[in-house]
């Protein structure tokens, strides 16, 4: 039947007449011109359906995370591919080359000029014979070295670097992309940056602030070209020598250096996770077609005050260089550690390598352990009234947790991005209104993060750094007033192996099995546990972003959870949907994670939001009195509704809350009160207790609530 089905799709998208140049430019009258962009359109997006239904009915193997591509399913083309447009364009020969030398993997015969002569959706930052010399001759210290006698890695860097593969999504032309990290990563695994310029009064792209987009958006029926006037190449740089090199962030370079951190930050592929040659796909319940992570790269994002900020903020001594070397760096670290110790008051007496030492403490919480690019800082995806295809139209507020990298005080800092705050912003205290969320006072600004560090290269291979406009410090008012709030936390954004992989809400691909190890902060008990992350994308489910983590088999796993900020009462959520294939868990909760204890009666996710145990009534009734009384019964069973920040989204304007949602509600369940503290770790473990292993146990994201926000003065809000 999908044979059948292909033929005949394939047959009538291939009816539409295209006539082409060798150049890739449409010839004919303007009206012509125009209707053949429509057809061309609309015959690589109904090439994408066929390669979507083919993924859906086909046996497992077709996409993976791997380097090696079945050469079976590279079905060729004599149209106009990439390959051949680059081919006949007189500009682009030597990149032609190298593209059809470079092997997909070790493992595979096909190159990328095979890849880019199939169906596909890709986009490729083509540099030109000149901008290949360029590079080339400065490598070699040659002029006009031949293209011929490159030699395989730096043939491989300058291939891979310049692919990005949508997979089952849609191919990028420059106006697709906003300024920033571009939403997928490349053919080498890393985020590549766009950032908009203007020369010579006319608008133009530039990619990792280098090569310019001289020519761009030649569509062919596998995807975009762009043509640059530069190599595209990304710095194979640690994140510590990529911020040394910087001329204006000596004083941090000094301080990474001085506390041990930078040799701390050198990590980027886990090889045992390699060696264990996991299998490219699950292979287990045939419902799920999961592509396993053939990679587990290991990554940091710094945040970083340059050099002018401590001078004009702390009255740093402004370093002075001399042949490389900080002369007056003895000053400096004095004025920096008697900075440090006003304000980590807790600290030891010990070298500057001491983790308690105020210094040190200083640095680390600067330092997050996950490769973030700059848009997932703060995730926009489906708050209320924002549209993820628009996505500089910010509608309300949205914060991000995240968890420094301190290993003797596990701390938290938050983002902020929304349309009152001028950017992205840590540590930014404020009060919003009950009914609107709309801000209404601003009591801590916060401290605004810039993208970039100007023309200096922030992009290394393990990471990113981003400069800041103030200093950057854990003081009282941090735990007092910024995240005394109720703390929301995406499992996948809490997960830093999802970020550093690009595999958070990845274009394309809804199925990832994530198997064991694979995640720091999650511990699977049992061989019979099955976690699968859902990236949601387009799908619209009724998930925080989308996405959803699915647990199925008979599972028994323990997450660690993020620390709470001071000790006191708290209340700790779950979140997640019901449905009648869903599972029922024994929770566990506490700080030793070999001997956890139950925690309240199992969980069960098939129970529906009508059952008289939720306490749910009066829904269909939006009047707010007659909602506080529902929201109150409610509390009282131990659940809340879903939250009024997020709802359901395919990338259109979200219209309708988790609060109102009138299918699949998201309820919050409060599994646990009592007193935490900042100073313990915290484990759930989740057990299943059904024999049937088909079922699956859903997470979605998780909430700390201190006592003043959930039995406070005044009701906590919905939002």
């Amino acid at each position: 039947m999908m044979n059948y089905f292909t033929t005949f799709v394939t047959r009538y998208i291939s009816s539409f007449p295209l006539s082409m140049t060798g150049r890739g430019k449409i010839i004919g009258t303007e009206d012509e011109t125009k209707n053949l962009k429509i057809k061309m359109k609309t015959r690589r997006k109904l090439g994408g359906l066929i390669c979507a239904l083919a993924l859906c009915l086909a046996l497992p193997g077709i996409y993976s995370c791997s380097d090696d591509i079945n050469d079976s399913n590279l079905y060729t083309f004599t149209g106009d591919m990439i390959t051949g447009y680059l081919e006949n364009n007189d500009s682009t020969q030597m990149y032609t080359y190298l593209l059809k030398k470079v092997k997909l993997s070790r493992r595979s015969k096909s190159t990328f000029g095979d890849l880019l002569s199939a169906r596909g959706h890709y986009t490729v930052f083509a540099p030109t014979d000149e901008a290949m010399h360029h590079l080339l001759d400065s490598i070699y210290n040659q002029k006009d070295f031949p293209v011929e006698q490159v030699d395989d890695s730096t043939a491989e860097r300058i291939v891979r670097c310049s692919i990005l593969d949508s997979k089952n999504g849609e191919a990028y032309s420059i106006a697709d992309f906003n300024e920033g990290t571009m939403p997928i990563t490349n053919a080498d695994d890393r985020y590549m940056t766009l950032n908009f310029d203007t020369v010579n009064g006319k608008a133009v792209a530039r990619i990792n602030s280098d090569a310019l987009v001289i020519s761009p958006d030649h569509e062919m029926e596998n995807g975009y070209v762009h043509i640059v006037d530069r190599v595209v190449l990304l710095s194979n740089a640690y994140i510590s020598n990529i911020i040394a090199k910087a001329p204006n962030t000596k004083i941090f370079t000094l301080l990474l250096e001085r506390t041990g951190w930078a040799d701390k930050l050198t990590k980027y592929r886990d090889e045992e996770y390699e060696k264990n040659n996991y299998p490219e796909h699950y292979t287990g319940n045939p419902n799920w077609n999961d592509i396993i992570p053939q990679h587990r790269y290991i990554g940091y994002t710094v945040l970083l005050e340059p050099d002018s900020i401590f001078h004009e903020k702390w009255g740093i001594d402004m370093p002075i260089v001399e042949g490389g070397v900080v002369t007056n760096e003895s000053t400096i670290m004095q004025q920096l550690e008697a900075k440090c110790k006003e304000v980590y008051t807790n600290s030891s007496d010990g070298p500057l390598t001491d983790t308690l030492n105020a210094v040190n403490q200083f640095v680390a919480y600067h330092l997050l352990p996950a490769r973030i690019p700059y848009n997932w800082l703060v995730v926009h995806r489906t708050e209320y009234g924002f549209s993820y295809k628009n996505p500089t139209r910010l509608s309300i507020n949205c914060d991000n947790f995240w968890e420094t990298m301190s290993p003797a005080h596990r701390r938290m800092l938050k983002i902020t991005e929304g349309p009152t705050t001028d950017g992205k912003r840590i540590n930014r205290y404020s009060t919003y209104d009950r009914d609107t969320y709309s801000e209404t006072s601003v009591g801590i600004p916060g401290i605004h993060v810039y993208a970039e560090n100007g023309k200096y290269d922030n992009n290394a291979l393990n990471g990113f750094y981003y400069p800041l406009d103030d200093i950057l410090v854990y003081d009282a008012d941090v735990p007092g007033k910024v995240l005394n709030q109720r703390i929301r936390m995406d499992v996948s954004t809490y997960y830093p192996e999802l970020i550093t992989n690009g595999l958070f809400i990845m274009e394309g691909q809804n199925g990832i099995y994530l198997p064991r190890g694979y995640v720091d902060y999650l511990t699977l008990n049992a061989e019979g546990t099955n976690y699968h992350y859902l990236t949601g994308y387009n799908c619209g489910w009724n998930d925080m972003y989308c996405d959803e983590h699915n647990i199925t088999g008979q599972y028994d796993f323990t997450l660690r959870l993020p620390p709470v900020p001071y000790e006191g009462s708290w209340e700790v959520r779950l979140v997640y949907s019901y449905s009648a294939n869903r599972g029922m868990a024994q929770l566990y909760f506490g700080t030793d994670k070999n001997n956890l204890p139950a925690q309240g009666l199992p969980i069960d996710e098939r129970i529906q939001v009508t059952n008289p145990t939720i306490g749910w009534a009066l829904y269909e009734d939006e009047d707010p009195e007659l909602n506080t009384i529902r929201d109150k019964n409610m509390r009282n069973h131990g659940y809340m509704m879903g939250c009024k920040h997020e709802g359901p989204s395919t990338g259109g304007i979200v219209s309708t809350t988790l609060y109102n949602v009138t299918s699949e509600h998201r309820l919050r369940k409060i599994f646990y009160t009592g007193n935490l503290s900042p100073d313990q770790t915290y484990y759930i473990r989740f057990k299943s207790v059904l024999a049937n292993t088909s079922t699956m146990f859903v997470l979605d994201y998780i909430e700390y609530a201190p006592k003043n926000v959930y039995n406070g003065p005044t009701p906590e809000d919905a939002w």
